[in-house]
């Protein structure tokens, strides 16, 4: 299956420290040490951030965009010949199966340092013209902010990584990173591959860290220019109250409770897959999980059929196997939370359905749910309102279209959604409608680095990927340059001059 991994220590200013509280790392897999890791002290990530201060202020101020580009590909090309151990890494540290790390977890993450290593849409600058002053010109500068400090998920910890890192180190910037201290050893991992890649010292630090002592030091420290945080609504706030008493800027990519609408005229057989992918990839532990299944009355009773149907046939074992279908639950904190939210609804009258039996089949000392759903909710229903963040849908069912679109929006979050149907000019007037950062068309859950991915409402603040993640990590200056022969200048110059 897998043993222990060995140690694992923060990288700061270029160097491997041992400074914090020495940890075993537990898998959830089965239970066992996976390896040991130090917990970041304060001091410790007040010293990151200071490496990461001087190199920005020092050396990588000057570095052209083309430098930067080539090292994040050299660091993709290292991390795609050690693929296999970061999947080993990351499944066995998650507890999402191998198949899911190998084929989607560190492709996707690879893919997205190459994309911003070749991403061509970013300019440094552009020139403009004014039209109130014929005889000058405007450069229009999108400078780096300077220190960006990363707050990493526990759920999809090496994507994350690259998400906040690639697009911060290519707009010229310097990054503290915090990985979860229940996840981070395909980030530290990471950090020895950056220091092989070629970037100079203190460019890029990153540590394992607990968020109220780390992650609290990294938000309230005047050096660091911008906090990039993905994680709960509850704690987004938390970050955002101690970033905003320095004025600096934030991104936040928090909860979601996002609709997955099944309309009546949709291939069921497809629809029915793709809820399934919807809700259960990962055990459910994805932001976007879409995780209020919304249904057309008329195909209710069908499309539960068989969506119960294809559940039975999943295949709970062994996440280190490559045949096992089912992710186990990241942490113990994790399970517990999914337990007493699915107890709740059930003692608030809704239909608790678990058509796949894990009993004997899963390791023994490992963090297991069953895929659930939970039938007859309504709006009055604690489920239907808060973040489960485990393999748990809820069923509601509507009969017209403008009444899918009100039970599609009455929430406060907004990440994700879909819409399935074989309209597709009803397709984009509901997708159009619901108020979410994302919404797919008869698919779940397909990412891009060339798209902006973030929410509406309570599921946060600024955009992550593509042109528009990429501009969160810049600032824009204007240069405005006048002609010594403009006749407007000297009329200006009259009015207090004589």
């Amino acid at each position: 299956m897998f043993g222990n991994f060995g140690e694992f220590r923060n990288y700061i200013n270029g160097e491997f420290v041992e400074e914090g509280k020495k940890k075993d790392l537990i898998s959830p897999v089965d239970g066992s040490v996976i390896a040991k890791i130090f917990l970041a002290s304060e001091d410790a990530a007040r010293e990151a951030i200071d490496s990461a201060y001087d190199a920005f202020h020092g050396k990588w101020i000057k570095s052209t965009l083309s430098e930067r580009k080539r090292l994040l590909e050299k660091l993709s090309d290292i991390v795609q010949e050690k693929s296999e151990l970061y999947s080993q890494l990351e499944s066995a540290n998650t507890g999402k199966t191998i198949r899911q790390s190998t084929l989607m977890d560190i492709p996707l993450a690879i893919d997205h340092l190459r994309y911003f290593a070749h991403e061509a849409e970013f300019r440094e600058q552009r020139e403009i013209l004014h039209p109130e002053y014929p005889d000058s010109r405007g450069i229009i500068q999108y400078a780096p902010l300077g220190v960006i400090g990363a707050i990493v998920p526990w759920n999809v910890p090496l994507m994350m990584t690259v998400w906040k890192l690639a697009p911060a180190l290519m707009t010229g910037n310097t990054v503290v990173i915090k990985s979860s201290q229940f996840t981070p050893l395909t980030a530290l991992e990471l950090a020895k591959d950056i220091e092989k890649a070629g970037f100079p010292k203190g460019v890029v630090n990153i540590m394992a860290g607990e968020g109220g002592s780390v992650g609290g030091v990294i938000a309230s420290s005047p050096k660091v220019n911008a906090v990039s945080f993905t994680g709960s609504t509850s704690t987004g706030r938390k970050v955002l109250n101690t970033a905003s008493s320095q004025i600096k800027k934030v991104t936040l990519e928090l909860g979601g409770k996002s609709p997955n609408i099944i309309f009546d005229d949709a291939n069921i057989e497809t629809a029915v897959k793709g809820a399934l992918f919807g809700i259960y990839l990962n055990s459910g532990q994805l932001c976007e999980s879409g995780s209020r299944l919304i249904i057309q009355k008329s195909i209710r009773s069908k499309f539960m059929e068989l969506m119960e149907e294809k559940m039975r046939r999943l295949n709970p074992g062994n996440p280190m196997q490559f045949e096992t279908d089912i992710s186990a639950i990241t942490t113990r904190d994790q399970l517990d939370k999914i337990n007493e939210m699915v107890s709740l609804g059930g003692s608030e009258g809704v239909e608790v359905i678990q058509p796949v039996s894990m009993e004997g089949k899963v390791p023994p000392g490992g963090f297991y749910y069953p895929p659930t759903i939970l039938a007859g909710v309504e709006k009055k229903h604690m489920v239907a309102n808060e973040e489960i963040f485990g393999p748990v849908v809820t069923i509601q069912d509507f009969e017209t279209e403008e009444e899918a679109v009100r039970i599609a929006n009455d929430t406060r979050y907004g990440l994700a959604s879909a819409v399935w149907t074989n309209d597709q000019a009803k397709a984009l007037r509901v997708a159009s409608q619901i108020e979410a950062g994302t919404v797919w068309i008869n698919d779940y859950h397909l990412l891009s680095a060339a798209a902006p991915r973030g929410g509406f409402k309570d599921s946060g603040i600024g955009r992550e990927l593509g042109l528009e993640g990429l501009m969160e990590y810049t600032q824009t200056r204007h240069i405005f340059i006048s002609s010594d022969k403009s006749d407007l200048k000297e009329i200006a110059y009259g009015l207090l001059l004589p």
